[in-house]
């Protein structure tokens, strides 16, 4: 906390030490600048070791469970870049633009009602809430800009609806069937929690627009 931006005495001289890289140099282009001694990863990482030798491991250990830890995510670390990588040549290129003006048009005032089950298919397609919201938060807030709506409601629908995702996302289903023992039966999982899932669709559609227009947000 005393690293965050609540503290900015502290937090402006640590953000000094950071790298910048040009991905992406066309049009629009952003630099990508890495905050090493603010970034919350690092602050995580740090905390580990120091947990880990405060309970009498070795500094060796240690690193041996980091580097089991890293194998064992390194499909999970993979799929995250290439879903961060994917939203921004969607970004760059054009592509959410085009089809967050393609959405306004065909569904008009009524796009709110619709616009947590973009965040729901994020997840599905995705399994994870927080690449969802990379992939298509740009878009929502785009839809949100052309029918002159809050981006901030539009962008809260798409990670409510996101986390309805998480029910249905084959790699959850995966988990969980491992964790309670009934690999090969994640077919009947999902049988079992779709219902559920549009269930919890459906309200959170109705809430998202009707609380949205008693706020006057839509």
């Amino acid at each position: 906390m005393l690293t965050s931006s609540l503290f900015p005495a502290i937090n402006n001289v640590l953000a000094k030490v950071s790298t910048t890289l040009f991905i992406y140099t066309g049009d629009h282009a952003k630099p990508y600048t890495i905050k090493w001694l603010t970034s919350p990863g690092t602050m995580i990482i740090l905390a580990t070791f120091l947990a880990g030798l405060l309970q009498g491991m070795s500094f060796g250990e240690i690193l041996r469970i980091l580097g089991k830890s890293i194998k064992q995510l390194t499909n999970t670390m993979v799929t995250v870049a290439s879903i961060v990588a994917l939203s921004k040549v969607m970004s760059y290129s054009g592509m959410i633009n085009t089809i967050a003006v393609s959405l306004v048009a065909v569904t008009g005032a009524l796009y709110p009602f619709i616009a947590p089950v973009i965040g729901t298919l994020g997840t599905f397609i995705t399994g994870s809430d927080t690449s969802a919201n990379v992939l298509f938060g740009e878009l929502q807030v785009k839809a949100a800009n052309n029918l002159n709506m809050n981006p901030y409601w539009m962008a809260a629908a798409n990670m409510t609806g996101a986390t309805a995702g998480k029910m249905i996302s084959p790699q959850s289903i995966a988990v969980a069937a491992v964790a309670i023992g009934v690999e090969g039966q994640e077919g009947k999982l999902l049988k079992e929690v779709i219902n559920y899932c549009a269930l919890y669709i459906i309200l959170t559609c109705l809430v998202v627009f009707a609380s949205g227009k008693l706020l006057g947000y839509l």
